[in-house]
């Protein structure tokens, strides 16, 4: 399904009057009130708190993925659309929604980059951190959606070796005849030594996905192994993850999402490598994207004019700062991936969120893992950065890693 597309038919015929909707949504969606003020009565709500009391008597609720949407919810309600400014759709009764006749938007594809930069950044980061390269490895993206892609695309750029197990995309490219790609099955990905997981959250049909990486899967992980999971918290055993990791922590981990959000284990996050609370997607592009998604679907739904003053200015972008003269030389077995990861981190910092989250204490824990992902609204992503065109003419940075530089969206110039 299209972002923003509809997945229940519209009840209205006509246009709704402008003032005439009462509108329930998430305080911390990206220009909520810019784009839905104008179209009536807009409540702003934190998203974890929103109940069936608050919908009641509301036409329109806009969600993100940490409010459940179901019968529960809205039934009572008048409420005829919903939309999400998330790709997933897991915490929505979609089967409910349309046996009900609420019109469905979710905004899929939206946060992908934002995603792909994430575990790039994370990467980049054990890179910095010494005893770990993309050098010989062989990558499984396990899931390929928008996310999985986009991630195969840029590790086949740096030079990755790549298979990919989605069971759905692999009997489509097989009716089709085409692409490239090779596709594997679930043990043969599971033997690579950098694994990623973007599959959505299923417990039914032909390929569940829930504890699709199970006690059993994780014991058949090589030591050294690199697992990065930023797709959905219950798609590994966590449980069984700490297992394994408590008993020999052999394993790098690169982890954004939890089984029990915001109640994380606090023994899972002593033992992964490196640990964020959902905050993969998070980025002022891919959030502002969403938004405008969401409101497309909006204005088609109630048949609502579209809003032709689009005269945009470009925003400026912002220089980087990068001490590549600081950056060790000796011993470094592989100097162009070293300053292709110091750039990276430079853009996002993945420890330092790491750090802020296991400075929390368990009394608080959900409430600050709810506290960053609002701050962390306000990254930028690689395309909102310029470097100094000077590292290139020092020698700092070779044209080789300012290729690769370019291709992630970062541009260089003169101070």
């Amino acid at each position: 399904m299209k972002a923003g597309s509809m997945k229940a038919a519209s009840k209205k015929t006509g246009p709704e009057q402008a003032g005439t909707l009462k509108i329930v949504a998430d305080e911390n969606i990206v220009a909520v009130e810019d784009l839905f003020r104008q179209h009536g009565d807009l409540q702003l709500l934190p998203g974890r708190q929103i109940c069936a009391a608050d919908v009641r008597d509301a036409d329109v609720l806009l969600v993100r993925s940490i409010t459940r949407v179901d019968r529960a919810l809205l039934e009572g309600s008048r409420v005829r659309f919903v939309a999400t400014a998330t790709s997933g759709t897991d915490h929505l009764d979609l089967g409910y929604l349309r046996a009900a006749g609420i019109g469905v938007a979710e905004a899929a594809g939206s946060n992908a980059n934002a995603v792909v930069e994430y575990c790039l950044s994370g990467i980049a980061e054990l890179i910095c951190r010494g005893g770990f390269s993309l050098r010989g490895r062989r990558a499984a993206i396990i899931g390929f959606g928008h996310v999985g892609r986009g991630l195969y695309r840029r590790l086949r750029e740096l030079g990755v070796d790549c298979v990919v197990c989605d069971p759905f995309v692999a009997q489509l490219v097989e009716r089709q005849g085409a692409g490239d790609v090779h596709f594997c099955d679930l043990e043969t990905a599971l033997s690579a030594s950098l694994i990623s997981l973007h599959t959505p959250l299923s417990r039914d049909g032909e390929h569940p996905t829930w504890h699709l990486v199970n006690e059993e899967r994780l014991d058949m992980l090589a030591p050294g192994t690199l697992l990065i999971n930023a797709s959905r918290g219950e798609v590994v055993d966590n449980a069984a993850l700490c297992r394994r990791l408590g008993r020999s922590n052999d394993l790098l981990t690169l982890w954004d999402v939890w089984e029990n959000e915001p109640e994380i284990s606090r023994d899972l996050l002593g033992l992964v490598g490196l640990g964020t609370p959902h905050i993969a997607g998070y980025s002022v592009e891919a959030k502002r994207s969403a938004s405008e998604r969401n409101y497309e679907a909006f204005l088609q739904y109630f048949k609502l004019p579209t809003n032709s003053d689009s005269n945009s200015v470009a925003e400026p972008r912002t220089r980087l700062e990068v001490r590549l003269e600081e950056m060790p030389r000796s011993g470094v077995s592989n100097p162009d991936e070293r300053v292709w990861a110091e750039c990276l981190r430079a853009a996002f910092g993945v420890s330092a969120v790491d750090q802020r989250l296991r400075s929390t204490a368990a009394a608080n824990g959900a409430a600050v893992f709810d506290s960053i992902r609002k701050t962390l609204s306000a990254r930028r992503e690689f395309s909102h950065y310029t470097l100094d065109q000077c590292l290139l003419e020092k020698g700092l940075l070779t044209p080789a890693v300012a290729t690769r530089l370019t291709a992630l969206g970062f541009s260089f110039s003169r101070v």
